[in-house]
């Protein structure tokens, strides 16, 4: 109801990527003051809707970025100088056509650095490379089906953002995120 004098306020939701930006002071050696500059907001369609962790960020952080190739990277694995000076013979494969059209997912192997940690992290680690990076290449080459992605796999950007995202967007779809892409 508008009542004359008074303003109506209106609740807005944003998400916001924030960078932190350190002040020294130049007689101490430490920092002193944390600043937060706002590098992007994206305005919210009304409140921001939990669910679970990882798919949400991952589908949330396209918005972020910036190109046209996008790779992600769980928090259990490293990556090598020697990997990121073959991204660019990486990215030129999707102007290649294959078939009917260009690749939408790449395939990179996947190195997990916990796996040393201990015996079951080992067998986790060396059943992920059977299954990933051996059975999933074969099912790409020759078969041409990609059931599934491991993580430092490199996506067409604007192809996953046009159709739901790298991962599941609902927390009542039972399925693993790293299937939703393939």
């Amino acid at each position: 109801e508008d009542r004359v004098g008074e303003k109506q306020i209106e609740t807005a939701y944003y998400s916001t990527l924030v960078k932190v930006a350190l002040n020294k002071d130049s007689e101490s050696a430490g920092p002193v003051q944390n600043l937060d500059q706002v590098i992007y907001r994206i305005k919210l369609p009304g409140p921001a809707i939990l669910g679970e962790g990882k798919p949400e960020n991952q589908n949330h952080a396209i918005i972020f970025t910036r190109g046209e190739g996008l790779q992600t990277i769980d928090m259990n694995q490293d990556n090598y100088m020697e990997e990121a000076l073959k991204m660019r013979n990486l990215l030129q494969e999707f102007l290649t056509e294959d078939g009917i059209r260009q690749p939408s997912i790449l395939g990179v192997r996947e190195h997990i650095f916990t796996g040393s940690v201990s015996s079951l992290a080992w067998f986790m680690s060396n059943q992920e490379h059977s299954f990933v990076t051996i059975g999933q290449r074969l099912l790409a080459n020759p078969l041409k089906v990609r059931f599934h992605y491991g993580h430092p796999d490199v996506f067409d950007r604007l192809f996953h953002l046009t159709r739901g995202g790298v991962s599941k967007a609902s927390r009542s779809i039972n399925l693993s995120e790293d299937i939703f892409a393939g």
